[in-house]
């Protein structure tokens, strides 16, 4: 054969082939580099705009190859979400729905008012109520009354004008609050002395705790050994599940109820309830007054229709606004008391007073004889119109909270620790007989034969 005559060129030899000689390392499999991928590095060009969803080989850029930070540490491969293979997402995403839906909203079930209501009793009807009616309001009321609220909300119940309705309103809230949210509502009496809140709540107990017994205990029941159900001792717990804090009724007290015990005592209520209404009373000069005011989430404000009544409200609202809380006065929500006013005219001013200050929340509830009345208020035998009624405010007042707690985190843990409370018969220098109270000891005490309780007052005081 002519050594000069050309070759016939050979095909090119693949890794595998070049690799496939025994003396070689075959212990792995053969890789070929010309088929990986390379992620990118922080000094790598900006791709061009037609290449920046494509890799060399024409292929779309994987989305595991863009680069994640990793401030802690942790290894950037343990930051990528592992992806699921796609066919499998989604057999996922359209299991989940069919198997999980949303469940149906309240206006589907059988109603319960009306002739309807009657039918669905018998039990041969299903009937639903009306679209867009009072019976599908009222219970998308307590579904907003339901609504999570975080930390422990304080709802300030104030107006300064006497005869309004302040202590109904508030307990009338915390009924509701407490029925529908299933306890742990405690409704404050926070008046500088001597308030009626016990006097109007429907139960009450024979100790007759105060708020001088939990300042009494306050260190003790903020302490981490406290019980959870320790507070209840010395709270009032009412047919719907809320609790009232009465006010001390003795009249022998000349201390006050100021800043730094309205302080103590919500470092109590924050560690064992989840809301407290606080009946502010009629004094907006008071230290308890001002001290609601800087700490209050929302604000009710109950008004008869009188002018002398809403000129005292809108007074307080600008006291509050000059005080730093114009969020607190402008969301006001207002409950209007109906069939008060002595003219069409008046009503039409106080409507007019209270559009001119920018309240927005105003809804009526009328004027029922038992909470005008001066006597105890039992939830279940108030007429079905009142209650319907401020059920609706205790939703707007919900929504309120809602509203405030959303810019504001609530804090998990209260940093403040209320010291050793001592009350004022407690630190007096000069000892007082334990039975009867008066200076000097017990040897000469007409009532030695009269046994003590534990808490060391006569029964007789308690009434």
């Amino acid at each position: 054969m002519n050594n000069d005559q050309p070759q016939p060129s050979q095909p090119d030899t693949t890794i595998g082939e070049q690799q496939s000689s025994p003396t070689e390392y075959d212990a792995e499999a053969v890789v070929d580099l010309r088929r990986q991928r390379l992620r990118p590095t922080v000094a790598a060009s900006e791709p061009d705009e037609h290449d920046a969803d494509r890799d060399d080989a024409g292929q779309p850029v994987d989305a595991d190859a863009t680069e994640v930070a990793d401030p802690y540490g942790v290894g950037e491969h343990n930051l990528r979400p592992a992806h699921p293979d796609s066919a499998h997402a989604r057999t996922g995403g359209q299991a989940s729905p069919a198997l999980l839906k949303h469940a149906d909203g309240v206006e589907m079930d059988p109603a319960e008012w009306g002739w309807r209501g009657r039918l669905n009793a018998l039990r041969v009807t299903r009937l639903r109520p009306v679209q867009g009616g009072g019976e599908v309001a009222f219970r998308r009321a307590i579904e907003r009354i339901r609504q999570p609220l975080p930390g422990t909300p304080v709802i300030m119940v104030a107006n300064p004008k006497g005869g309004t309705g302040v202590t109904p309103a508030t307990l009338m809230l915390a009924n509701v609050f407490g029925l529908y949210r299933g306890g742990g509502v405690v409704a404050w009496d926070n008046n500088e002395a001597r308030g009626t809140l016990a006097a109007r709540a429907a139960t009450t107990l024979d100790t007759d705790p105060t708020v001088s017994d939990v300042l009494a205990n306050a260190r003790a029941l903020c302490s981490a050994n406290a019980d959870a159900a320790s507070l209840a001792r010395f709270l009032r717990l009412q047919p719907t599940l809320d609790e009232v804090l009465a006010s001390d009724q003795a009249g022998d007290l000349v201390q006050l109820i100021g800043r730094n015990e309205c302080a103590a005592i919500m470092a109590v209520l924050r560690r064992h309830r989840s809301m407290v209404l606080i009946d502010t009373g009629d004094n907006d000069r008071a230290e308890s007054f001002g001290w609601s005011i800087e700490n209050a989430t929302q604000l009710a404000v109950p008004l008869v229709c009188r002018r002398d009544a809403t000129y005292m409200a809108l007074r307080m609202l600008e006291t509050i606004a000059a005080r730093g809380r114009r969020d607190l006065a402008t969301g006001a929500v207002v409950a209007l008391a109906e069939g008060t006013a002595t003219d069409p005219a008046a009503r039409d001013a106080v409507l007019g007073a209270l559009d001119h200050a920018g309240i927005t929340q105003i809804l009526p509830v009328p004027l029922d004889p038992v909470l005008a009345g001066g006597d105890r208020i039992v939830w279940s035998r108030l007429s079905a119109v009142t209650t319907r009624a401020w059920t609706h405010v205790a939703a707007a007042v919900a929504d309120g909270l809602a509203e405030a707690l959303s810019r504001s985190g609530a804090p998990l843990e209260a940093a403040y620790l209320p010291e050793t409370y001592s009350t004022p018969t407690q630190s007096c220098d000069m000892p007082h007989c334990g039975r009867c109270r008066t200076p000097g000891n017990s040897s000469d005490c007409p009532r030695a034969g009269v046994a003590l309780p534990r808490d060391r007052r006569p029964y007789s005081r308690r009434r």
